[in-house]
């Protein structure tokens, strides 16, 4: 080799090195490719930066052939990433016509056995406080023997107890009804109760007074007998009883005798005041639900498998239908409806009006109360319907509402607590009541859009109506009076936390944020589907490879 072919080697090694340096023979990184290219496929064709010729070697070519042909690049994460795209893109859509908010109203509507809503009806939150007052006769001595002409009562209580309500054998009706049993019972608080219940009271002898009201017009002879029958037992106008024998276990040696020689006239011994209510609160109620049936929703069908009490000759007064028991009520109830609410104590439906507006918990709420023309009667109110009245009974003042037919006809009367908003002539031979609004109206606070009650107070008084007894001696005192019993508060104290939380997210948090997060749920699904695109048209750059050819330097032989 002389010395002009080394200078012409050394000058193409030279020009070979510098094009190594300028030209970057690493193809792409693979992963990085992948990325950028998600389910793409790609053939890279020769890209030679300078002529190659036929003697460039079949290994070199398969090897340059491997680096250039891409495979597919449809991986796991690249998949993945599109589907969360998709999912995000169309429960966005999806979401503004279904809101999240009408479905959980609907579901709720359903009573969906292990569902938040179905669960908390079926046992509801110990919640409901029950407070009795009881009326102590303070002038007992001087009334019997003439001296005074009113009774003075004085109050006692409350006596607090809690009320548990439990319901059982439940079963959903192929018409869009469910059929359950409701059961209550009364548990003594003594930790919130400031008198003890062995405390001593008198009152007056409600078992012969009620007897001899009951008798008023019966026949000379029958009356005579229950006159001797009295005399016999050496019974009192008035009696001195424990508050806890009061309540569960009041009975007298008349109502016992009584009930021996005529069971159908006395039916009970035990005229204990709770006793009466509880004894037998069991209950199979019928109601309506699934929305099909929102605004109807657990207003009541049937009662003892009834549309009806079957106790005032009135279909209209006698109906439970569209009634509901307070444990709530349909959804979305606005200022122009009727609440109607059924306590069987009551013995009839009474409906609840709206009132005002009131803010609990962060929410706005509806008050509804009891009219006070609720126990009022046509001669001093023209516009009410007097159908809750016994054909075996005498007409009663305004302000008493009569419930004899759910006590085996005994003269008894419900009212306002202390006579409110009643007659001013049942005060006339009664001192010691102070009626007020705030302390013995009753109401319901409920939230609308959901129709749960949040806080109620329900209070009624349960009274002896007093007939004529000028055929009795010793108890013509009483003649024409109304005497009263007791009264009694169902207060719902409140919701547990769980239940508020949940529906201030329902009421309150989900209307408002329901739109912006499904417009948030779409604009970031088509901005990931918009980048997937992006990326595959304009983000792959095309790998820069170069060759080198031994051909481009003249053979040594």
């Amino acid at each position: 080799m002389d010395q002009s072919q080394r200078n012409y080697y050394k000058t193409n090694i030279a020009a070979l090195n510098l094009t190594a340096a300028l030209v970057k023979s690493e193809p792409l990184n693979e992963k990085e490719d992948d990325a950028k290219w998600p389910c793409l496929e790609t053939v890279s064709g020769k890209d030679i930066l300078s002529t190659e010729t036929s003697s460039t070697t079949s290994r070199d070519e398969t090897s340059n052939a491997s680096n250039h042909k891409r495979k597919p690049l449809c991986t796991i994460g690249n998949s993945f990433y599109i589907f969360s795209a998709l999912v995000l893109f169309l429960v966005g859509s999806i979401t503004i016509v279904y809101t999240p908010f009408n479905i959980l109203m609907n579901e709720r509507l359903k009573m969906v056995r292990g569902l938040p809503a179905y669960e908390w009806w079926k046992n509801p939150p110990d919640e409901v406080l029950l407070r009795v007052y009881l009326f102590n006769v303070t002038n007992s001595e001087r009334f019997e023997n003439g001296i005074d002409s009113k009774l003075e009562l004085n109050e006692i209580g409350p006596i607090v107890f809690r009320e548990l309500l439990r319901h059982s054998d439940v079963r959903f009706n192929d018409n869009g009804t469910m059929t359950y049993v409701a059961t209550r019972t009364a548990v003594f608080l003594p930790e919130m109760t400031n008198i003890s219940l062995d405390a001593n009271l008198i009152l007056p002898n409600f078992a012969a007074l009620g007897m001899a009201s009951y008798l008023w017009d019966a026949s000379y002879f029958t009356r005579y007998g229950f006159k001797l029958m009295m005399e016999m037992l050496g019974t009192k106008m008035f009696i001195k009883t424990s508050i806890n024998d009061c309540l569960w276990n009041l009975t007298d040696p008349l109502v016992q005798k009584a009930k021996s020689m005529m069971p159908g006239l006395v039916p009970e011994e035990n005229m204990g005041i709770l006793y009466q209510i509880y004894n037998k609160f069991t209950d199979e109620v019928t109601v309506f639900m699934g929305p099909e049936n929102g605004r109807r929703f657990f207003t009541v069908d049937k009662y003892h498998g009834k549309p009806n009490l079957g106790i005032w000759e009135d279909s209209k007064c006698d109906s439970v239908q569209g009634s509901t028991e307070g444990v709530t009520y349909h959804q979305f109830v606005s200022k122009n409806d009727t609440l109607k609410y059924l306590r069987k104590t009551m013995c009839r439906v009474t409906p609840l009006k709206y009132k005002n507006e009131v803010t609990k918990s962060g929410m706005t709420m509806y008050k509804f109360i009891l009219p006070k023309n609720v126990f009022s009667h046509p001669q001093t109110d023209p516009s009410l319907e007097d159908c809750f009245h016994n054909p075996k009974s005498t007409p009663l003042l305004s302000g008493l509402s009569d419930v004899s037919p759910c006590y085996y006809d005994f003269p008894i009367a419900a009212s306002f607590p202390h006579f409110l908003n009643g007659d001013q002539a049942l005060v006339k031979s009664i001192s010691g009541l102070k009626p007020t609004e705030e302390k013995h109206g009753s109401y319901l606070i409920v939230e609308p859009l959901t129709g749960v009650p949040v806080e109620s107070r329900a209070r009624s008084q349960s009274n002896l109506v007093m007939h004529p007894t000028s055929g009795f001696s010793n108890l013509d005192k009483f003649s024409n009076m109304t005497i009263p019993m007791f009264w009694a508060e169902y207060n719902q104290v409140g919701l547990p936390w769980y239940i508020t939380t949940l529906m201030y997210f329902t009421v309150i948090v989900l209307p408002y944020t329901q739109s912006v997060g499904s417009i948030i749920m779409m604009i970031t699904g088509l901005a990931m589907i918009g980048k997937t695109i992006f990326d595959a048209i304009f983000g792959y750059k095309k790998p820069l490879y170069s060759y080198s050819s031994l051909d481009l330097l003249p053979s040594i032989s």
